[in-house]
């Protein structure tokens, strides 16, 4: 039945790509500065040749924080007895990635059909194959049982939305779900979809989220931004397009009580920066764009319209406001500002990380805000306390402190399989 349901699949994946890319070439820029980077890859057309003296572990992730979670993993999995191979989704993610010493080859995701998804897994032959949070492919996870090669998910997680999403479609995600071999879980909660998705097929292991783990001790300063140490920086990460109105009413609010404030906005996604231009003209909203560089007679309002600058932004910010929470779109990661020490503050729409959301709140680290109004004036009641501010920032910080060691299990787990 799993290979009934991977040929509808594959299909429909066809037809629907078929139709898609005429629409993206003509009506969006960012679709078409895309579709032709590294097109090759897409079609697993790689030059890598299988070391078949050495185990291969081939990891995959999605964009640049999963794979800025797993550095510490290849660093540590890498020895003269093992090749890394890293496959990513995004071009940002792969521009990042290619610099990493311990990656021996690097390469897009193919397209998710069985052909090339089973050519890609005969040219890496991986002895595991390591898929990062919550990249389910089902020809990719059928391309790799087929070679009988073992999957192992990290840091596996499923939201609320989503499970119960798959859970209405089991029929069809139990087959390929329960591929998995292992999942090395984010929590708890996550191990128990995994389980019920996979019909019990599937083993799991609550090894805590290894994003915890990470490297923060490498922020910027505001001079690498041409900011001024007395600067209230104040900044919406990962937004959604129908959250521009709220962050604009925000920043009204306080440029009244801040007049030296710093805004910084960065979309959750950079294909929508036009939209959001354009609201913050119609608000008449004097903005800068990021790319184009900061200087003091600048706008207050600056648009962040690159990739991989969030992290260093959060990390010279005053108060951090984590996007895709105001509206029911699951949140986006709080871990990175928290990280800084700095005040995270979300909406109740946090259900992609509803654990990292509660140990933040319930140990002071951060804040639910109710709306924009509300957003404004939590915003003054911090900036107008300065002790409060850093009290609450050391917070955040030691909770993330508190999760770490999730690295260490899953390298042991890891090497249990190798």
């Amino acid at each position: 039945m799993t290979a009934f349901f991977l040929f509808i699949y594959n299909f429909l994946f066809a037809v629907f790509f078929i139709i898609l890319i005429p629409f993206g070439l003509i009506f969006s820029s960012n679709f078409r500065r895309n579709f032709f980077y590294k097109t090759k890859e897409r079609l697993a057309i790689w030059d890598f040749k299988c070391d078949i003296s050495k185990k291969t572990l081939w990891f995959h992730c999605s964009s640049i924080g999963e794979v800025r979670a797993v550095e510490p993993l290849l660093s540590s999995l890498k020895d003269d007895k093992t090749q890394i191979v890293l496959t990513v989704v995004t071009k940002t993610a792969r521009e990042y990635a290619k610099d990493l010493k311990s990656i021996d080859f690097i390469a897009l995701l193919p397209l998710d059909l069985y052909p090339i998804m089973s050519k890609a897994f005969k040219i890496i032959n991986p002895d595991i194959f390591l898929p990062i949070e919550t990249e389910l492919w089902p020809s990719m996870f059928y391309s790799a049982h087929r070679k009988k090669i073992k999957i192992v998910s990290v840091n596996g997680r499923i939201s609320e939305k989503t499970f119960r999403t798959y859970n209405k479609m089991s029929f069809f995600w139990a087959g390929f779900i329960s591929l998995i071999d292992t999942v090395l879980a984010r929590s708890a909660d996550d191990a128990q979809r995994y389980e019920i998705l996979s019909k019990g097929k599937t083993k799991t292991f609550v090894t805590g989220n290894i994003k915890y783990d990470r490297d923060f001790s490498s922020g910027a300063s505001r001079t690498d931004f041409n900011l001024k140490e007395d600067d209230i920086v104040w900044t919406a990460g990962s937004i959604r397009e129908d959250e521009i109105e709220a962050i604009i009413e925000v920043y009204k609010i306080l440029i009244k009580t801040y007049p030296n404030i710093k805004m910084f906005i960065a979309p959750r996604h950079i294909d929508k920066i036009e939209n959001i231009k354009t609201a913050l003209d119609k608000a008449k909203i004097p903005f800068t764009l990021f790319s184009s560089g900061i200087h003091r007679e600048s706008g207050s309002a600056i648009l962040v319209d690159v990739f991989g600058k969030l992290q260093d932004i959060y990390s010279i910010s005053d108060i951090c406001f984590i996007g895709g929470s105001l509206i029911d779109k699951g949140g986006q990661n709080p871990i990175e500002p928290a990280a800084y020490a700095k005040p995270v503050l979300f909406g109740k729409y946090m259900s992609n990380f509803k654990m990292e959301a509660k140990l933040l709140t319930d140990n002071g680290g951060a804040l639910i805000v109710k709306n924009a109004s509300d957003l404004a004036q939590v915003s003054i009641n911090l900036l107008s306390d300065r002790q409060k501010l850093k009290d609450m920032g050391a917070k955040a910080l030691q909770t993330v402190k508190s999760q770490k060691g999730s690295i260490k299990l899953t390298i042991d787990k890891i090497r249990e399989f190798k």
